[in-house]
């Protein structure tokens, strides 16, 4: 009977310890998306195109547009 009692705890704090990671990563990951929410990955990719190509004069698209 003790022997029983022992593996149910065991199970119930690995069930436990499992759960509490979970909800540790989707915070985590949740705060991640907050702050990428702002971000445009257009805009960035246009600015990071822009300050390789600093010598050239050419107009892009993206800045046509706005």
């Amino acid at each position: 009977m003790s022997d029983y009692f022992m593996k149910s705890i065991g199970w119930v704090i690995i069930v436990v310890l499992l759960f509490l990671l979970v909800m540790w990563n989707n915070r985590r990951n949740v705060r991640k998306w907050k702050n990428r929410k702002g971000k445009s990955f257009r805009d960035n990719y246009y600015d990071r195109k822009k300050e390789k190509h600093t010598g050239k004069e050419e107009e892009t698209d993206h800045e046509k547009q706005e």
